[in-house]
């Protein structure tokens, strides 16, 4: 009798979270669309908001022990630095280095590196972030390092493709590039939530993330396929095998990666979601970690030059 009650309790849970999950993300769609209507300086801070979000929970929740308060775990300093960093650095491109000063051809490796960096950092995070001992200032420093490298480098270079109007994967420049990028992640996203849920069995990492289906995840993948060589072209007018065809087909692994790779920090820490900011999501790493996995893709490509 008393299972009976606790199934009960979780099927009225569920549909309530679902509700909610589906309200906010309407909400945020509406919201990515009004970033996307209002400009570089509106889409600049969203950037530098999701980053310093990101950074703050990272220090709050996942790191040891998760009960320091905003101020001994450092949250406060690590959300400003993410929003700082991403927010204050100059126009320009990556690091904030100026067209002007130094020839575009060159800063193609920084491109590369900055990319690069993100799963090291993640992996230092991951191997690093949850361990017990005394807080020594040269592994503070390394922590601060990873988490710049794991949520900021993405996010300038993503910040600097959607604001300098740089061509991007087909010709296509600023807010097309900022918008046609979430949309891709919002049919990533939603296709493998709704085909998980009608025709999802298997598990896509039983210890990980044990809710994500492996049908869901495919699904999700060949939609976001379906938009970068059909829905695209008719959209943007761009040809699709000059750039976002073959980009669409990285990003389903991307994007699916950065979640995994997000859950595992919160599993190793204990945690179901990294925060409590939007109904239905969690926080800004559950809502955003796809977003930080594209833009090292994004920044990796144009950096190679493809």
């Amino acid at each position: 009798m008393r299972m009976l009650h606790s199934l009960e309790g979780m099927n009225k849970i569920r549909p309530v979270r679902s509700k909610a999950r589906t309200w906010s993300a309407l909400g945020l769609g509406l919201g990515i669309f009004v970033v996307w209507w209002a400009g570089p300086w509106t889409i600049r801070w969203f950037l530098a908001l999701v980053a310093g979000g990101a950074c703050w929970e990272i220090y709050l929740r996942l790191r040891w022990p998760a009960n320091q308060g905003i101020w001994n775990s450092g949250a406060i300093v690590a959300g400003i630095m993410g929003l700082g960093v991403v927010g204050l650095t100059p126009w320009g491109t990556p690091w904030g280095i100026q067209l002007q000063l130094i020839p575009e051809t060159n800063l193609s490796w920084l491109w590369i590196a900055g990319s690069l960096a993100f799963v090291p950092g993640w992996w230092y995070l991951q191997s690093q972030l949850m361990r017990q001992g005394p807080r020594l200032l040269w592994r503070e420093f390394a922590l601060g390092c990873a988490v710049m490298f794991y949520v900021a480098f993405p996010l300038i270079m993503f910040r600097d493709l959607v604001t300098e109007k740089i061509p991007a994967l087909g010709g296509i420049k600023g807010n097309e590039v900022f918008i046609a990028s979430f949309g891709l992640l919002w049919i990533l996203d939603s296709g493998a939530l709704l085909i998980g849920k009608r025709w999802g069995h298997r598990p896509l990492h039983s210890k990980i993330s044990p809710s994500k289906t492996l049908e869901g995840s495919l699904g999700g993948w060949l939609l976001c396929i379906f938009a970068g060589w059909l829905l695209y072209p008719l959209i943007f007018g761009i040809k699709a095998s000059e750039g976002w065809g073959w980009f669409s087909i990285l990003v389903g692994p991307a994007g699916i990666a950065g979640d995994l790779m997000q859950s595992a920090l919160k599993r190793k820490a204990g945690i179901k979601d990294s925060g409590s900011w939007i109904p239905g999501h969690g926080g800004w790493l559950d809502r955003f970690d796809s977003l930080l996995a594209f833009a090292a893709l994004l920044g990796l490509w144009q950096g190679l030059g493809l």
